[in-house]
């Protein structure tokens, strides 16, 4: 690990000294071992600057931020990672009497064809048949990250392609569900989804520096990561050939309800704690958040029946996010940022970190989270995990890019 640590005391602003805001309740030992697997994840998807939670077992706690300026309280663009917001804010106002999870969005959305029979719950347990406007759009975000794009129209992008087979039943994790939840509780309710989030979220989570933009913002006041990418080809494949390119400005109305939250690392900890915990739904609908259904879906009759048994050793979801082992959460990517963030309920484990290269895509940060929660298992503090710290070291040399 010698270049993880000249990587370290390379960058500028000296990352090797924590700042004040940072903490560290771990042994020097388990410090080392996170800041070099940080180095060395940065340096596979040329990121300059990260920001990593780790909360253990006990009081084992490890926040702090590499780069320049970079700290604990850094603000960072979600992206999918922040997704489930929109799916605690359903919850809260289910609980409330608000609105019916199995009322079909159409009677709500009078006006919008492509969505006959989609329920309000489909949208978030990935049951609705959308298919995922991403599928088109990703290049173009990579490549115009600051232009706005409306909602109408990533929907529409969706909505070309779906439905996708056996709606209702099969599981589909498509973006498309969250810009479409957003839209249709903004009419439903006749409130600005930032303003519910902040009352029904972000306030009972304990997200103090949190907020959901203006979606034709394209900058985060304050200290941020300083965005980078590199160019996409029209497949889609990244270029390596130049530089990365800095986006300081980019537009979150390219996921909108699906991530386009600003938060830091531990809000987001905060958020997936009380996610998991039951703070949203309570006796009536908390459970739905770690109930889960597999993400493979299994071949079906023509009646839509299972013909083979239900995968229960691999991804399994929940009602707006993944369960990984023990581990709840969500990995994402805007252009310029990875963010990934997971929490083990039974244990009270939850590791968030982020990138600013959003180049390598939301599995490499999704294995770099795992690779912490392994490291975190070693060093007595973590859950038990059914993947190996050797698991995710390699899993991330192979998603290295343009080394």
């Amino acid at each position: 690990m010698a270049s993880a640590a000249l990587l370290l005391s390379g960058c500028s602003g000296d990352p090797t000294v924590p700042s004040a805001s940072d903490v560290s309740t771990v042994s020097d030992g388990a410090a080392t071992r996170i800041d070099e697997a940080i180095a060395s994840a940065m340096a596979q998807s040329g990121s300059t600057e990260a920001v990593v939670g780790v909360w253990g077992t006990g009081d084992a706690e490890y926040v702090r931020g590499y780069g320049d300026g970079v700290n604990a309280n850094t603000k960072i663009r979600g992206a999918q990672a922040t997704g489930p917001v929109m799916c605690a804010l359903l919850l809260d106002l289910a609980e409330a009497g608000s609105i019916e999870l199995d009322r079909e969005i159409s009677k709500d959305l009078t006006r919008q064809s492509g969505i006959e029979g989609i329920t309000y719950r489909q949208l978030c347990d990935m049951r609705s048949g959308l298919a995922d406007f991403k599928d088109g759009y990703s290049t173009l975000f990579t490549n115009n990250p600051a232009r706005f794009w409306p909602g109408q129209e990533l929907l529409a992008q969706g909505f070309a392609h779906s439905p996708l087979k056996w709606p209702g039943l099969n599981v589909n994790i498509s973006d498309t569900n969250l810009v479409l939840l957003e839209r249709v509780l903004k009419v439903k309710m006749s409130q600005e989804p930032s303003e519910m989030l902040q009352s029904h979220v972000f306030s009972k989570a304990g997200m103090g520096s949190t907020y959901y933009p203006d979606l034709g913002s394209t900058t985060i006041s304050g200290s941020t990561l300083s965005g980078l990418t590199y160019p996409a080809n029209r497949k889609g494949k990244v270029q390596c050939d130049v530089e990365p390119v800095a986006v300081p400005d980019v537009s979150p109305s390219m996921l909108s309800g699906a991530g386009a939250t600003v938060t830091t690392v531990t809000d987001l900890k905060n958020f997936y704690e009380h996610f998991t915990g039951g703070t949203f739904g309570g006796s009536s609908y908390s459970s739905l958040v770690t109930d889960t259904i597999p993400v493979k879906n299994p071949k079906r009759d023509a009646e839509g029946q299972p013909k083979t048994e239900p995968d229960t050793e691999g991804l399994q979801w929940a009602f707006g996010a993944e369960k990984s082992g023990p581990l709840y959460g969500r990995a994402g990517r805007i252009t310029g940022t990875l963010t990934a963030a997971y929490t083990d309920p039974t244990t009270g484990y939850s590791v968030v970190v982020a990138l600013n290269n959003s180049s390598a895509g939301s599995k490499f940060v999704k294995r770099l989270a795992f690779e912490l929660a392994a490291i975190s298992a070693e060093e007595g503090f973590g859950p038990e995990l059914p993947w190996s710290v050797e698991d995710q070291t390699k899993a991330l040399s192979k998603a290295a890019i343009c080394q």
